[in-house]
């Protein structure tokens, strides 16, 4: 089997946004960037990659932090994550399809069955195959598995939950706020309560 790197893998088996996950996992193993539980907000403590797709997700990620399902849909769909589909469509595994998606091939299907296959055996020859160092194994799994693989239940959950909808306020809403506040400092009853 030929080797992949844990980015391919991770578009083999989820598509691009395995692969900004994947380099999430990869930054946090590290703790180069934090990512918090209950917000799903991700800040970095350290701006240093070792690859495109990492560095793109550093560079989305401003000083203050940022929502975490924005930083892996800009990532997803960055020229980085492109680069790495175009690395396997040279190969044959995947081609662009309808609204250009990335679909994967025959030989890229086979080449899914086999990572999952040999990602979840627990032989000896299981993730050794895939992976080119020791300290890539986890991200290696969670790019074959997906989440289900992720060992951190505080990463797992931030990953699996959904962003935070922005409340939406009345059109006067100030106002409201401010003659709500007067009428509880001067004790005077609202007027439209006073007749049944």
């Amino acid at each position: 089997m030929a080797e992949f790197t844990p980015s391919e893998i991770a578009l083999l088996c989820g598509g691009p946004e395995r692969v900004a996950q994947c380099a999430l996992l990869a930054l946090y193993e590290r703790r180069r960037v934090r990512v918090s539980k209950a917000t799903r907000r991700v800040t970095v403590v350290e701006h240093i990659a070792d690859d495109a797709v990492q560095a793109a997700l550093l560079d989305e990620v401003p000083d203050s932090g940022f929502p975490l399902g924005h930083v892996l849909s800009a990532v997803a769909d960055s020229p980085e994550v492109a680069s790495v589909a175009g690395a396997l469509a040279a190969r044959g595994l995947v081609r662009r399809g309808v609204r250009g998606r990335i679909r994967l091939t025959l030989k890229g299907r086979a080449a899914r069955r086999e990572l999952r296959a040999t990602a979840g055996s627990s032989a000896s020859t299981g993730l050794a195959a895939l992976k080119r160092d020791a300290a890539s194994s986890p991200v290696t799994a969670f790019a074959a598995l997906g989440p289900t693989a992720v060992e951190d239940a505080k990463f797992r959950h931030a990953l699996e939950a959904e962003d935070f909808k922005p409340v939406s306020l009345p059109h006067d809403w100030a106002k409201t706020a401010q003659r709500n506040s007067e009428l509880e400092r001067s004790h005077i009853p609202d007027g439209q309560y006073l007749y049944y």
